[in-house]
């Protein structure tokens, strides 16, 4: 029982950074001090959620596991690179069907939280069972933004609530990750 209770509380520990991680996140990508005007934006404003997920989350979970350096840099580096990656694949398909992008953006899901949970997960006891469940959150919570956009009448009212989907998405896998880094025998 004690064990159950610990693994529950590293997740919710875990969801709250990954929530804050969010916040950052979303904050940095639609930061008006970062970009001068809306219009100036350029493609490298997908980079900081990776980035700030790899900063705020990641480094400090590897740290407190105790990995050494060449972990936590892959974990790191896989962060950042995958986010533009699964941005870009999802956002190809904005001008699809309906099937089409809500099946994109659950790839996208997908992609990230299977990339991130493969490096931080793999080798770890129980490490099979943190990352399925780290994958399927991530793939629902991409396919639920999907939806969403697909739902909303026009790309700007659903833009306005895309930053909502990265936070949660940030939460739902910082909680799971962290859940499964100290997973016990």
């Amino acid at each position: 029982m004690s064990s159950i209770l610990r693994r529950v509380s590293m997740g919710v520990r875990w969801g709250i950074v990954g929530f804050v991680s969010g916040l950052l996140s979303c904050a940095m990508a639609q930061s008006f001090i970062l970009y001068l005007a809306r219009e100036q934006k350029t493609i490298d404003h997908i980079v900081w959620p990776g980035m700030v997920f790899a900063l705020v989350v990641l480094l400090p979970m590897s740290r407190w596991a105790g990995d050494g350096w060449l972990r936590t840099t892959t974990a790191l580096i896989a962060s950042s690179a995958v986010y533009p990656i699964a941005w870009r694949t999802a956002a190809m398909s904005l001008r699809d069907s309906t099937p089409f992008v809500i099946m994109s953006f659950a790839f996208a899901g997908f992609l990230g939280s299977c990339v991130l949970a493969s490096v931080c997960l793999f080798g770890r006891p129980r490490w099979g069972r943190a990352a399925v469940t780290t994958v399927i959150l991530g793939t629902a919570v991409g396919g639920l933004m999907g939806a969403h956009l697909r739902a909303a009448t026009s790309f700007t009212s659903a833009g306005d609530v895309l930053g909502l989907y990265m936070v949660l998405w940030q939460t739902a896998v910082g909680a799971s990750l962290g859940r499964g880094v100290k997973a016990e025998v």
